[in-house]
């Protein structure tokens, strides 16, 4: 006599193994994901400004983690002092505390940032249609 008790646990053994599978492939896709999304272009961030650190020059407008705008007027080791005001308030900082750095040729005599025109990007699906000027 056949035990087909036997035959349905054999069959649910072999899913249980693809399931485990299929759930730590699909685990690996997940981190892949996060790891683009997330990691990544945190990670550029970090570099490039820790470019701009090293490339750091008195007269360069920087603003601070806690949203303090201001010009480079010292740089000491890993310290930097700013000028924050109209009466050349002195502020020193860490350079760790700096969130960005605006180049000094990147700025208008009146301290604020040059407008540089961006290359035109194409869209998802191709180039952008140019639109008609109507007569």
């Amino acid at each position: 006599m056949i035990n087909f008790t036997d035959a349905t646990n054999m069959g649910a053994m072999g899913g249980d193994a693809m399931g485990s599978i299929a759930s730590f492939g699909i685990l690996i896709v997940m981190f892949v994901i996060m790891y683009l999304i997330l990691i990544r272009p945190q990670r550029k961030k970090d570099k490039e400004l820790k470019e701009q650190m090293s490339k750091l020059s008195v007269g360069d407008r920087v603003v601070t983690i806690g949203g303090l705008v201001g010009f480079v007027a010292n740089i000491k080791d890993d310290q930097v002092t700013i000028s924050t005001s109209a009466a050349n308030t002195l502020v020193t900082f860490t350079k760790s505390a700096i969130n960005s750095v605006v180049k000094r040729e990147n700025l208008n005599p009146d301290g604020t940032v040059k407008k540089t025109e961006e290359p035109e990007k194409p869209s998802f699906f191709g180039k952008k249609k140019e639109k008609k000027e109507e007569e």
